[in-house]
């Protein structure tokens, strides 16, 4: 099973921080509030295990983002929120005199626009800082559960890249996850060019 060494896991960190530093400058101005997100805790881990590692056994609705991106590797991207979290979020980007069950129907096109926002701006920062270039599909929304997310498949030599962040805006928290789900050469790809921004900063 690969494995992040700890000067790749603290890259990676740094890499994904200048993205998410980025997304909430963004999503400060859309929900026209200070929003802040800390800085990712990063790890590596089995599809089956993602729902035990943020979950553990309590069964929680959720609120999913996902992206493709296609160019040195290939990796399916996934912003995940527990649902009464993501229609926190939502309620802050649209009036406040909306009702709850109009706030609901709008959830997934707000949801999607803060998936792309946060997803893209990771993804950006990591092929600026690797100097690579990738390219994106359309962000899909979806509605799942802890039992039910959908990182397994034909394909199971894939690991995800887990990164845990929280969300805060009017002293409000918010958890929330980054899945990049790649195929274990194309961590390897990943890690080849961590190792060699590493060289680079002369870190290694």
């Amino acid at each position: 099973m690969l494995e992040l060494n700890e000067m790749q896991r603290d890259a990676l960190g740094e890499l994904f921080n200048l993205g998410v530093g980025r997304a909430a400058n963004s999503l400060s101005l859309i929900v026209r509030d200070e929003v802040e997100l800390t800085a990712p805790a990063v790890s590596l881990v089995a599809p089956e295990e993602v729902a035990e590692t943020l979950l553990g056994s309590q069964l929680r609705e959720l609120s999913m983002v996902s992206i493709d991106f296609t160019g040195p590797f290939v990796a399916q991207t996934i912003l995940l929120f527990p649902e009464r979290n993501a229609l926190s979020i939502v309620s802050h980007m649209l009036d406040p005199s909306m009702s709850p069950e109009e706030m609901s129907e709008f959830e997934q096109e707000a949801m999607c626009e803060v998936g792309n926002i946060i997803l893209n701006a990771c993804i950006s920062a990591l092929a600026d800082e690797l100097q690579v270039e990738f390219e994106g599909g359309l962000p899909e929304h979806h509605f799942s559960n802890s039992n039910t997310l959908p990182l397994t498949g034909e394909d199971d030599d894939r690991m995800v890249l887990l990164l845990q962040i929280q969300l805060m805006m009017r002293q409000e928290q918010v958890e929330g996850h980054l899945l990049f789900l790649l195929s274990v050469s194309s961590i390897r790809i990943l890690l080849e060019h961590v190792d060699r921004y590493l060289e680079r900063m002369g870190m290694r």
